[in-house]
């Protein structure tokens, strides 16, 4: 049965990947692309790419404060392979690929699935968080917005207590030795920064006859990433993540052209970005085997 349910969702995949691809030349065509695609920015291009990679770097400590590896370079590399599995393997299964690495490592797997499940739960905060924040700012709602990111670390506090309830002793012993004031903010501004580094690299790879204002690019940035957590996505997410992207630009009243138009300017600085990432991780920190 689960063979068929896994067949079903390949095929499901697929047809949203195909689906996107002939709405987008439907309605764009490839030649409105090229021509989109020969305004670009070089030194924009690498920017975004810089600002990208020092997301890479901040997500990397959120690992050195969960996890009891400490060598930097060891934690970025797990870092880039786990993030390109994720973008390129369906149905979240590169999430695998980090219980795998560290497994590799020695390192016990109720260590690894709790500071995994740790960060993962930092990581879907934070991302409503810059999502309610950014849609708030592109209303006028300044104060609203801030008071959001202001008052959100209180939630993990809240996480802290329930955890103190349920009647687990490794979780109870992580939560108070890791989890406590100090690295929940650290671990919350991490978080933050790591979205807020990376959308805004996004914004630099649009190209600017789009017209796209840089709140209209950051909100749509955090739409894109919220589609990840849905459990069946195109092929690399392809058309899901556009989708996601696209829609709230439309939403909120963008040209339908500019929105279909940026969001695959996004998405594919996404599947290049990361895969240089990983592809510099396995050439020059292969110091460090995992395979």
């Amino acid at each position: 049965m689960k063979k068929y349910i896994k067949i079903f969702e390949l095929f499901v995949s697929i047809a949203i990947t195909i689906g996107f691809v002939y709405l987008f030349y439907a309605v764009i065509g490839f030649d409105k692309f090229v021509k989109f695609f020969k305004e670009l920015s070089l030194f924009n291009i690498l920017t975004a790419f810089g600002l990208y990679v020092f997301s890479y770097l901040t997500r990397t400590y959120r690992w050195k404060i969960v996890l009891s590896i400490k060598d930097f370079k060891k934690l970025f590399k797990i870092t880039a392979f786990n993030t390109v599995f994720n973008i390129f393997l369906p149905f979240r299964t590169g999430e695998l690929s980090f219980f795998y690495m560290l497994k590799k490592e020695n390192i016990p797997v109720s260590e690894t699935t709790i500071s995994f499940f740790t960060v993962r739960i930092f990581d879907a905060i934070s991302l409503f968080t810059v999502f309610s924040a950014s849609y708030l700012l592109l209303k006028g709602y300044v104060l609203l917005s801030i008071l959001i990111v202001i008052l959100m670390p209180f939630v993990f506090y809240l996480l802290k207590v329930i955890v103190h309830i349920v009647n687990i002793e490794k979780l109870r012993t992580f939560s108070q030795e890791t989890l406590h004031l100090k690295n929940l903010l650290i671990l919350y501004a991490l978080s933050l920064l790591t979205f807020i580094l990376k959308f805004t690299g996004f914004y630099f790879v649009l190209p600017k006859n789009l017209n796209l204002s840089f709140l209209e690019s950051f909100f749509a940035s955090t739409a894109g990433d919220l589609t990840t957590v849905l459990p069946i996505h195109g092929l690399a997410g392809i058309g899901t993540y556009e989708g996601g992207f696209a829609g709230v630009l439309i939403f909120i009243g963008v040209d339908k052209e500019a929105a279909l138009l940026a969001s695959v300017f996004v998405h594919i600085f996404i599947l290049l970005g990361s895969a240089t990432v990983a592809g510099f991780s396995y050439l020059f920190l292969n110091k460090v085997k995992f395979f």
